[in-house]
């Protein structure tokens, strides 16, 4: 028997039809997310172009750079920074020759206070080898002895001891009367010699002053010559600094000056009182072996 097809050929047609077309809508959902993904993002805007577009800017001129041997090296060689004086050598030119006179008189005040330290001390002024001596001759009743051991001497004491014996024989009252008016000859004579301590004390800011006021109308002098220009800063630092530095020598000079006049006055007032005290001593004992009856030989 001949096969028959159960299938007729119209109804074959109609299913592949069906079938290809449900394939082309599965394939159609299937890329559908796709391309709404690829449609959903945003193409960056493109800005249009001017109508007139800007010239370029023209770059500037690289500044010249200078030669280097023309630059100052500082310290270490390093060529950014100029040499700077030392505050020596700003304070020595700064001065000028008042600060050279201040320098010459802070000489002298150093020399004078040297010398009064080595004089003016107590052991200068009653030493202890003269009173070994007196004592020694007044116990031995040699008193032509104590005299000579005086007037070879030239310390406070043997000042005093030497008019006290001198007056003696017209009494104690005018020993002492002359040791008194010797003590004021010597106290007199040494305070003469720390006056010149008082008087520098009193020039340094005198000085000082001076310096000041000249450094002042430098400054005043190129600020009021300069025409209407603008002054130039350092004339006028220069004035400055005169006057600073000039003040500053003045007061350090005049303090230590005060300072010493002060404890050299003092110490002379001590030299006094201890050359008094040995010398009254001294004439005491000198009139009690005086008194003293001779001893007499043995037979």
């Amino acid at each position: 028997m001949a096969n028959v097809s159960l299938v007729s050929p119209g109804r074959g047609r109609r299913a592949w039809s069906l079938v290809l077309f449900a394939a082309c809508v599965a394939a159609c959902v299937t890329a559908a997310p796709v391309a709404s993904i690829s449609f959903g993002q945003e193409t960056p805007k493109q800005e249009p172009a001017p109508a007139n577009p800007a010239p370029a800017a023209v770059p500037a001129a690289a500044p010249a750079v200078p030669d280097a041997a023309a630059i100052p090296a500082g310290p270490g060689g390093d060529l950014s920074s100029a040499p700077k004086k030392s505050l020596l050598r700003w304070a020595i030119e700064a001065s000028g020759p008042i600060g050279l006179f201040l320098l010459g008189l802070s000489i002298y005040f150093t020399a004078l206070v040297i010398k009064l330290f080595m004089e003016l001390r107590v052991s200068e002024a009653v030493p202890a080898s003269l009173v070994e001596k007196l004592e020694t001759a007044i116990k031995d009743r040699k008193f032509q002895e104590a005299y000579d051991a005086c007037r070879d001497n030239d310390s406070f004491l043997a000042r005093l001891v030497r008019s006290g014996v001198a007056n003696l024989p017209n009494g104690r009252a005018e020993a002492k009367e002359a040791m008194n008016a010797t003590q004021d000859e010597v106290v007199t004579s040494m305070e003469s010699r720390i006056s010149y301590l008082a008087i520098i004390g009193t020039l340094g800011p005198m000085i000082g002053l001076v310096g000041t006021i000249a450094g002042m109308i430098a400054s005043f002098q190129e600020i009021a010559t300069a025409a209407g220009a603008q002054p130039k800063p350092e004339k006028v630092a220069e004035g400055i600094s005169t006057a600073l530095f000039i003040t500053l020598e003045g007061v350090s000079l005049s303090v230590p000056a005060i300072f010493f006049f002060a404890m050299f006055r003092n110490r002379i007032a001590l030299m006094a009182m201890e050359s008094a005290k040995v010398a009254d001593r001294t004439i005491v004992a000198l009139l009690a072996a005086a008194k003293q009856p001779k001893p007499t030989a043995a037979t």
